[in-house]
């Protein structure tokens, strides 16, 4: 019998493991990262970097509206899709084996909304630093600046990296430009401590450090029992607490 394909390459169907390896390889210095979202029938694969804080403000301060003279308010909806604008750097989709980038920034109006909340749902924990974290590490930085020995926990290092940046110098306009979004409201929170410990700035009652039952947030009382003082007093993203 004679072979009609004799000479030619037959390209075989790839297995969605053998294609998901062949997608764009992340850049971990660029703070870049996947979600992956379960919807309707399919497995989405969404690649996403962490902004830096300045973008994060820039977006922030876009996103509002002015309802009057006086009263100003956030478009939240109008802040999520800004935020993935910037963020999304392609989405990969399977069993079907679609595969789409956001190098034109307009990958946001080819997926559907539900999608695109999806998503959102899980970038958001990604880049806001919660209120279990922010307390434990609010009450450490108030142990470390008072001088108080830990000898129940260690201290998170980046403390040690503040203390020592206010010690011998700050940061250049270059390397603060390249702080994430998580990483400054962490050290927002390690000053705000650093002022209370030092008597720098107004001293409010300090909330204890926070036990695993009551960070379980089974109410709004159990929620707020995890904010350190001050946390209310701004409602802009760099609280470094969950809005």
């Amino acid at each position: 019998m004679n072979n009609n394909f004799s000479g030619f390459d037959i390209e075989e169907e790839m297995t969605d493991e053998e294609w998901l390896k062949t997608l764009p390889q992340l850049n971990k210095e660029k703070n870049e990262f996947i979600v992956e979202v379960e919807w309707e029938d399919l497995t989405i694969y969404a690649a996403l970097r962490e902004l830096y804080w300045h973008e994060m403000m820039d977006i922030e301060a876009y996103s509002f509206r002015k309802k009057d003279e006086e009263e100003f308010y956030l478009a939240g909806e109008n802040e999520r899709r800004e935020i993935l604008k910037k963020a999304l750097i392609w989405v990969a989709v399977v069993p079907n084996q679609e595969f789409d980038t956001n190098e034109d920034r307009m990958l946001l109006k080819r997926i559907k909304f539900e999608v695109v909340e999806a998503i959102w749902e899980e970038y958001q924990p990604r880049i806001f630093l919660g209120a279990t974290e922010a307390a434990a590490l609010y009450n450490a930085s108030i142990k470390y600046f008072n001088g108080e020995a830990q000898t129940s926990s260690p201290v998170p290092s980046i403390i040690v990296e503040v203390d020592m940046m206010l010690k011998f110098g700050g940061l250049s306009r270059s390397e603060l430009k390249n702080i994430t979004t998580t990483e400054m409201e962490r050290m927002q929170t390690v000053f705000m401590a650093r002022s209370e410990a030092l008597g720098l700035g107004t001293r409010r009652t300090r909330v204890s450090s926070p036990t695993p039952e009551e960070t379980d947030a089974v109410d709004m009382k159990d929620w707020l029992s995890t904010i350190p003082p001050h946390a209310g007093d701004s409602n802009g993203f760099l609280t470094g607490f969950d809005r």
